[in-house]
């Protein structure tokens, strides 16, 4: 069962350690994984695995230590929140304590990650050599395996993962993929299709009156994403569904502002206030303006057979 413990500095300066000695009891002298998460891509696979590894030599716990710092909207999401922590829980790490950080309190981080290395009392600890905290992420990993070091426990600093095609596995450059609009290379750094989630709104309706009805998804983060349509899969409630997304500014109609439209293939009903998650699997083709809208009709049939060949394979 996943466990929890959210210590947060809410009122400046003060974190809540109380539920370690109770709650959190168990996790005392397990192995703790040191990380964001920012994603949970297979660069953070691989530091679970190693820590699974060397848990089970003695039985003790695999504690994922989540930094979750104040969420920054000026980049795009990769996975956050309770989607991390429950693909933490499925890779095997059972048990996550969450730091959460008020916006003006990150050099806080230090003192807290001193009083955990003392809470905690890890037999070891796995960090990413990209991983750093502290005021403006000044800290790296370095300084963090000297700390533990300091407390006399065992630390493992792992380089990061490459991907031959893709490059190094890192948020930061999955971010870059998904603004060139790359989905098939950012989804081979996650080890899993991206995934945005969002509310169905209301929109202009164009999509029905050209014989496309569309949900108009509003993510709830902003979105770095090359404006382009995709093949998707949908998740509404219990029903997944296959379908074919636009993201960009509407050219055809000079809609300024960047959508999410999905178009459901063979969906016939009524979405509005549901949140969707809408997971990318294939870039099909840039957004373009066309001549006339016959045109962009003709090329929209077009881009939905494309997707269902997609989608199917």
């Amino acid at each position: 069962m996943l466990q929890t413990l959210t210590m947060d500095g809410r009122e400046a300066g003060t974190w809540r350690f109380s539920e370690l000695s109770t709650k959190g009891r168990h996790l005392l002298g397990g192995h703790v994984v040191v990380s964001s998460f920012d994603g949970f891509h297979r660069g953070h696979q691989a530091l679970m695995h190693h820590a699974k590894q060397v848990s089970a030599a003695d039985g003790s716990p695999v504690v994922a230590l989540l930094f979750d710092a104040a969420s920054d909207d000026a980049r795009t999401p990769l996975a956050q929140g309770e989607e991390v922590a429950r693909r933490l829980r499925l890779q095997g790490g059972a048990n996550v304590v969450a730091l959460g950080f008020a916006s003006n309190a990150s050099w806080l981080e230090c003192q807290a990650l001193c009083e955990l290395l003392r809470e905690f009392a890890p037999k070891s600890i796995t960090v990413g050599a990209n991983f750093r905290f502290g005021p403006k992420s000044s800290i790296g990993s370095q300084v963090l395996a000297s700390m533990a070091r300091s407390f006399a426990i065992s630390t493992t600093v792992m380089e990061t993962v490459a991907c031959e095609e893709c490059g190094p596995i890192t948020a930061a450059n999955i971010r870059q993929h998904l603004a060139a609009g790359d989905i098939q290379a950012a989804n081979r750094l996650l080890g899993r299709n991206w995934t945005i989630e969002g509310p169905v709104v209301h929109g202009y309706k164009r999509g029905r009156e050209l014989g496309f009805p569309t949900a108009n998804v509003q993510p709830l983060h902003r979105l770095d994403l090359a404006h382009a349509i995709y093949a998707v899969r949908v998740y509404a409630g219990e029903r997944v569904l296959d379908g074919v997304a636009c993201y960009g500014t509407r050219p055809q109609f000079d809609d300024g502002a960047p959508a999410l439209e999905v178009h459901i293939l063979d969906f016939a009903g009524d979405l509005y206030g549901q949140r969707l998650r809408v997971e990318f699997v294939a870039h099909q083709r840039p957004e373009l303006k066309f001549s006339c809208v016959d045109d962009l009709v003709r090329q929209m049939e077009i881009d939905r057979a494309e997707a269902r060949e997609l989608l199917a394979a």
